[in-house]
């Protein structure tokens, strides 16, 4: 067990209409490596992060600790560092990756769990199962929660000449803030326009009619609310360009997510331009998807 390294795929969520349902996994990852197992301090989790000094909650402990009450078998003592390229308060799944690593901890020291297993208890620590489905399954998902609480989810392949645009400004987004601003109950009509997309959109996808995309990432329950927000969000989805296929926002925010096939260059610079204009600091990522049983990066 000890040098064991755990690498989990961040991702991105909703996709334009398919809030706490759709997301895509991302090459951009969270690293655990074991460096100490210590058998006579049983259930004692030491961290290091080697990016530097850690705020907040950390979700590799929750999850550890959700899955050792959940399950009732005690783990070793175990002394772990953590790496992780997954921006922190972006919307590229940072917090649902820490909890499905945790997890994952848990289970190297115990026993193999599988992955539907951990998607429920990751959804109880996240709240929502889509960040976490495509963590652990990679690719596209689909994820859906039961009345009885139960939660699946489905992967599959992810389009590879579709590629990943990702511009994350500055301003670290509360998910739990961003929440706050949703209406409590959503009008007829855009539960209609935003279901009839989310179906078009995984089968676009699926088929190939990439020209559908612009429509078919369009949203009325989450982005109109959450624009004053995100920076540069009302600019950049009215972005028309050669090889730009939709523009959403990825998860809460405040990264914005472009879909490209082709001209990535016109569309980062493009991008780039409105951050310019409005004086936001930024990161621009181009960014693949971690496709199922893909190894880690």
């Amino acid at each position: 067990m000890k040098n064991q390294t755990i690498v989990v795929p961040g991702s991105t969520a909703n996709l334009g209409p398919g809030m706490d349902t759709l997301s895509v996994a991302v090459q951009l990852y969270t690293r655990i490596q074991v460096t100490d197992v210590m058998p006579s301090r049983p259930d004692v989790l030491e961290t290091h992060f080697v990016d530097g000094a850690f705020t907040g909650e950390n979700r590799i402990e929750t999850a550890f600790r959700r899955a050792r009450a959940f399950f009732g078998v005690p783990a070793p003592g175990v002394r772990i560092e953590v790496q992780s390229d997954i921006p922190r308060r972006a919307g590229l799944g940072s917090s649902a990756a820490a909890a499905v690593a945790g997890l994952k901890l848990y289970g190297a020291l115990t026993s193999a769990r599988s992955d539907m297993e951990w998607l429920r208890l990751a959804s109880d620590v996240e709240g929502h199962p889509d960040n976490a489905a495509a963590s652990l399954l990679g690719g596209m998902t689909a994820s859906c929660q039961f009345e009885d609480g139960t939660v699946t989810a489905l992967a599959w392949r992810w389009p590879e000449n579709v590629h990943l645009i990702v511009a994350t400004p500055d301003v670290p987004l509360d998910t739990g803030y961003a929440r706050s601003v949703l209406p409590a109950v959503i009008p007829y009509r855009d539960a209609v326009f935003n279901l009839q997309r989310a179906v078009l959109l995984v089968r676009a996808l699926e088929s190939g009619r990439y020209d559908l995309l612009k429509e078919a990432v369009r949203d009325r329950w989450h982005q109109p609310f959450r624009e004053p927000l995100v920076p540069a969000l009302r600019e950049t989805l009215d972005l028309a360009l050669p090889g730009l296929l939709g523009v959403f926002l990825s998860g809460a925010g405040p990264s914005i997510l472009a879909l490209v096939d082709s001209h990535e260059d016109e569309v980062a610079a493009a991008i780039t331009g409105i951050y310019d204009r409005l004086d936001v600091s930024h990161t621009i990522r181009r960014l693949r998807v971690h496709q199922p049983a893909e190894p880690p990066g």
